[in-house]
């Protein structure tokens, strides 16, 4: 399969190298016809042009030959690359179900809104790379808020104790975080002396798709040249 690859590889490669002689013979024959007539000021200017076309054609060339044979060694093709890029994305804004090890907190008791979203930004910063709160995705724009009676909601539901925390990522690092003398959790059993919270390993999670459509008013892609 990986020989295969790399023969696609290297006939799209030949295809392009082809191609690009053709436009540059085409581009001499042009050129050759315009320099009749023209004063020898303007031949060195085009002459200057083209050696400096050929010289950026050149090193089109080598890149092209150095990706070949990155992707001819790694066995991966770019489209394969893009793929994983965008499983990425997806896990990142929530859009698809994630399983994997990770911790459980749970929290009897009261607390307030920035004390959960205090938490959620402990279990990022320690690594979690997944997060659930009472079976609601937390997503980058997710954000956990109270309504003047003082109930909690996230990505717009109400959400009640008992609160459950659920991360995906290692267990043992986050335990250690959110367990660590003079931590968040530390700080929440000092503020409340009635609250009781429990951290716990898990070897399995399984966290639930952002609810929310994702959408964008004003926000637009810029396409940029990929480089390597």
């Amino acid at each position: 399969m990986r020989n295969r690859k790399a023969q696609l590889l290297l006939t799209v490669f030949c295809f392009a190298l082809g191609l690009l002689l053709v436009i540059q013979y085409r581009t001499q024959q042009a050129a050759r016809t315009r320099l009749e007539g023209i004063s020898a000021a303007d031949k060195a200017v085009i002459i200057s042009n083209l050696v400096a076309a050929n010289a950026q054609l050149r090193e089109e060339i080598s890149s092209l030959e150095t990706q070949i044979q990155s992707l001819a060694a790694s066995g991966r093709t770019p489209l394969e690359e893009l793929v994983d890029e965008l499983n990425r994305m997806k896990i990142i804004n929530g859009l698809v179900e994630v399983s994997g090890p990770g911790v459980e907190v749970r929290i009897e008791g009261e607390v307030n809104a920035l004390d959960l979203q205090d938490l959620i930004n402990e279990l990022r910063n320690a690594g979690a790379e997944a997060i659930a709160i009472n079976e609601q995705r937390v997503a980058v724009s997710s954000m956990v808020t109270s309504d003047s009676s003082g109930g909690l909601s996230i990505n717009g539901v109400p959400i009640e104790p008992p609160f459950v925390l659920q991360a995906i990522g290692s267990p043992q690092t986050m335990q250690t975080a959110l367990l660590r003398a003079g931590g968040l959790i530390a700080v929440f059993e000092h503020s409340y002396p009635d609250l009781s919270i429990t951290v716990q390993q898990r070897g399995k999670l399984v966290l639930p798709i952002y609810a929310r459509p994702l959408s964008f008013r004003y926000a637009t892609a810029i396409e940029q040249r990929i480089s390597q």
